[in-house]
């Protein structure tokens, strides 16, 4: 160990030698800035590191890339040499993993030390000071500071200023009123303020108004740490902006160079207010009426004009869309014409793609797809879609079985049509809330799933349903028809064998027929400068609607059946909550909950198996490989090789957690430590697995338990990804032994080869 140390350091001062050879003389290539808060009675415990956060992101220029305290960034950029043309595999290289030198000196400093008592003024502390120095260390220098905040000045009176009378100073008053002043002085929030009683006039239809039209004044003339505001409309308003502007005419011009003559209206279709030039009669009016957010006639509105935008962008129908407003030209005309210019995609397209795949479950391989796309199907920007697919896959990372069954084959057809609008007459659009137009979809596909050696399933399934947003960052989708019918064939007398030994690989053969509906949530707020959040849940519940015509069947044999199969009965619920905080510009901290339960009734003892729940795999606990764990306490230990690698271990419940620190080296290469925890249970049923499997109070001393280290690549459009992982506690194992740090050893070729897990897969975990 002290050799290997000594080599390191020696590297270090090698390269450090290096890179000091070519720096000029008297610089000091900047490590980066250090800033100390003195702690002081308006500024709580808490709020400390926060603030401290945003001084030194506020300090310029951005360091030097650090590896250990290493530039290697700039050795890199040193060692390729000087830089000769703009394009090549070097200069992508160097773009890539190297950087140019930043110097740091005492001017430097000193202007941080200007801009940080400046953001001090912006919240507040006007009596703070700000101290800097520069601290050199070899090649490296450093810019230490200390401020000293004092005390933060807080607003406790405001004034309204009341304008003359009118309909602008009436709306100025009432807005000003409901404007909120933050207790302690801070600028940028009272920024945002101002913004948002801007945006509350323009929806007045103050088209030509202007955020610096409202005059903020803060008043600090007064005792102590005391502020006065006052808010009032600025003097010498432009007439124009005191004028309330009302939509007159809604053009569209569908594929034309230049706006719509209006003299020239030959072409033109008038339909509820619109007026439509679209010569070759590629669309219907009424796709325009459900896009638009506003009628002749209303007063100006930005945010229905915002959402016009986004919605006609939503439609996926158009290369280019410009809008233009403009005052009808009449003498104190309050009139305002609407032109949308838009110039469409190609209507029909044929895709062909081969690319490679990895699932969560530990698969890898290549997929080739076939489609066919008219977006713009019964001239309502209605898209159908048909297409085919073929899929090869094996086993790729995991803890591999030598077997013969390790590779899948996939093929399938599937049909789309998407409709922007919601067919179903008693729903409406609210084009307040709905940001984009709502959708109503249509899907039918078959796949027919090989597992080499083993079985066939095949698969048929149809859908019905509806998606919409609703605020911000909400998104809805509610299926009231979902159908699915799973069939096996083409047994192996292999696969056969193994049913006498393995009872549960009969979940695999039933016929599984699933009729009924589903809903979903997703929830993303607006981020925070330093976290996200978001959330998905989703209840499914089959078999309801069928049990009530169930009823009405006078031979109660037939009951529970459905053209003479048996139907799935049963309530799934899954819920995923994810968040990520930035800890600094470099590194993050994911982390991602997921908790999913399935109740069967009536026909079913369990969930079926194409909605069971399973964990392991390479988007999962990594530390186990895909249905490798559980349920609960069971293990697949003794079994043979093929059923290890059917790996039917599913369950009716699951928790999950997953945290992972990642760090980014660079724009290519990243690095992250994770640790995974969860496992799945029966909901009742012992019987295909043992009573280990079912769920009980215990489940927390049943969780496994793995991490391990990330090597990622960004490549821009995707991120290649490898995972290293072990597991450190095995739910199977006697409750006293199932933590097995003891039982790690590295230099061991058996324990390597049965618990050091690689992962392979393209994208991130979470």
């Amino acid at each position: 160990m002290r050799k290997l140390l000594l080599l390191i350091l020696f590297v270090q001062v090698f390269q450090a030698c290096k890179v000091a050879d070519k720096i000029p003389p008297q610089k000091r290539l900047y490590g980066g800035a250090e800033v100390k808060v003195v702690k002081h009675d308006s500024l709580k415990g808490g709020e400390v590191p926060e603030f401290k956060t945003i001084l030194e992101d506020a300090t310029r220029p951005s360091p030097n890339t650090m590896l250990f305290g290493y530039p290697y960034k700039v050795a890199f950029n040193y060692w390729l040499g000087p830089k000769k043309k703009d394009k090549g595999f070097k200069e992508w290289f160097r773009k890539r993993l190297g950087e140019e030198p930043v110097f740091i000196d005492s001017y430097l400093v000193d202007q941080n030390v200007l801009n940080l008592q400046s953001i001090l003024h912006s919240y507040g502390y006007f009596d703070g000071r700000v101290s800097g120095d520069l601290e050199e260390k070899n090649v490296l220098g450093f810019a230490k500071y200390q401020v000293e905040p004092n005390e933060r000045y807080q607003i406790d009176s405001v004034i309204i200023d009341p304008p003359s009378e009118g309909d602008f100073n009436e709306d100025f008053l009432s807005f000003s009123q409901h404007f909120k002043f933050p207790k302690y002085f801070d600028l940028q929030k009272i920024k945002e303020e101002r913004q948002e009683m801007y945006n509350s006039m323009r929806n007045m239809g103050y088209y030509y108004f202007r955020p610096e039209y409202i005059n903020i004044q803060i008043d600090s003339n007064r005792a102590g740490t005391r502020l006065s505001a006052k808010v009032a409309p600025r003097e010498h308003i432009p007439t124009t902006a005191k004028k309330r502007y009302q939509i007159n005419n809604i053009y569209v011009n569908i594929d034309k160079p230049t706006v719509i003559n209006r003299r020239d209206s030959s072409s033109f279709d008038f339909f509820r207010g619109l007026i439509l030039d679209d010569p070759n009669k590629k669309y219907k009016e009424k796709i325009f009426l459900d896009a638009i957010a506003f009628r002749p006639g209303v007063l100006y509105n930005n945010d229905a004009v915002s959402v016009t935008s986004n919605r006609l962008l939503s439609l996926g129908n158009f290369r280019s869309i410009q809008s233009q407003f403009t005052v009808v030209n009449r003498l104190d005309s309050t009139l305002i014409d609407v032109y949308y210019n838009l110039q469409t995609n190609k209507k029909k397209t044929i895709n062909f793609e081969t690319n490679a795949l990895s699932r969560s479950s530990g698969l890898a391989g290549t997929q080739v797809s076939l489609s066919w796309k008219n977006i713009n199907t019964f001239k309502g920007a209605e898209r159908i879609e048909v297409g085919v697919n073929g899929n090869f896959e094996f086993q790729l990372g995991g803890k591999r079985v030598d077997t013969e069954y390790n590779e899948n084959y996939r093929t399938g057809a599937w049909t789309t049509l998407q409709f922007p609008r919601f067919i179903a007459p008693w729903i409406k659009i609210d084009p307040e809330n709905s940001k984009v137009l709502p959708r109503t979809l249509l899907r039918i596909s078959y796949e027919n799933f090989i597992k080499r050696g083993l079985y066939d399933l095949n698969s048929a399934s149809a859908e019905w349903g509806y998606a919409w947003t609703r605020g911000r960052g909400i998104e809805h989708a509610f299926k009231p028809f979902k159908f699915t019918f799973v069939k096996s064939s083409n047994l192996t007398p292999a696969f056969v064998e193994e049913i006498f030994l393995n009872p549960q690989l009969l979940e695999i053969l039933n016929n599984n027929l699933i009729i009924g509906s589903g809903y979903e949530i997703v929830i993303t707020p607006t981020s925070r400068k330093k976290s996200t959040f978001s959330y998905r849940g989703g209840v499914d519940a089959a078999g309801t609607l069928l049990t009530l015509f169930d009823k009405l069947k006078k031979d109660e044999s037939k009951r529970g059946e459905f053209f003479g199969e048996l139907y799935s009965q049963f309530v799934r619920v899954e819920n995923e909550v994810r968040y990520r905080y930035e800890l600094s510009r470099d590194v993050s901290w994911a982390n991602r909950a997921i908790v999913g339960i399935g109740a069967p009734y009536g026909n079913s003892y369990t969930l079926p198996f194409v909605n069971q729940f399973f964990v392991g795999g390479n988007n999962s606990l990594r530390a186990f490989r895909a249905r490798g764990v559980g349920p609960g306490t069971y293990t697949t230990e003794g079994k043979s090789n093929a059923e290890k690698f059917v790996a039917t271990n599913t369950g009716d419940i699951k928790i999950e957690f997953n945290t992972e620190l990642r760090y980014k080296l660079n724009s290519l290469f990243s690095t992250a430590f994770f640790v995974d925890a969860g496992n799945i249970w029966m909901f009742k049923d012992p019987y295909i697995y043992d009573e280990g499997a079912v769920f009980s109070k215990n489940f927390m001393k049943e969780l496994a338990v793995g991490g391990g280290i990330g090597f990622r690549l960004d490549f821009g459009i995707f991120v290649f990804r490898i995972d290293v992982a072990t597991p450190f506690r095995k739910p199977w194992l006697e409750e006293s032994n199932r933590w097995v740090f003891d039982q790690m050893s590295l230099k061991s070729k058996e324990w390597r080869r049965e618990n050091i897990i690689w992962n392979f897969a393209v994208g991130l975990p979470f």
